[in-house]
């Protein structure tokens, strides 16, 4: 029997195959990695494998709307971790950066981690992202 909604955690729902990328990595490589996986946003890591931060698809295009004064698909502030029917309608493939761009992911990354513990039930992880 599958658990009902108050007795899930963060252990019942969560992905451990999450694409990841170095924060050392270009922007361009960020956006490869963001097509080829088709994926909205991805954890970063240091060079011992701890996370330090993520990179969505929005810092890549506000990045790339402020860099270069263009204008890029609207896309909404969340993290998707996966494939998504969400992500068939945008054409990430569309996504140009210069070559003469030298931004990291270091310096686009978002550095503020929210994380919670595998046992944290999912209502209060709800209450939490309301907040």
């Amino acid at each position: 029997m599958s658990k009902v909604w108050p007795d899930r955690t963060a252990r019942d729902v969560m992905r451990t195959d999450v694409v990841t990328i170095s924060e050392t990595a270009s922007l361009a490589d960020a956006v490869q990695a963001l097509i080829d996986n088709r994926i909205t946003g991805m954890p970063v890591t240091d060079e011992a494998g701890r996370l330090i931060g993520v990179l969505s698809i929005r810092d890549v295009l506000d990045h790339l709307s402020e860099a270069h004064s263009i204008s890029g698909p609207s896309v909404g502030t969340f993290y998707a971790a996966g494939p998504s029917d969400d992500t068939e309608d945008w054409d990430l493939n569309g996504i140009e950066v210069d070559e003469e761009d030298s931004a990291t992911v270091a310096d686009l990354m978002t550095a503020q981690i929210h994380a919670v513990a595998v046992a944290t039930p999912l209502a209060d992880i709800a209450a939490a992202m309301v907040e």
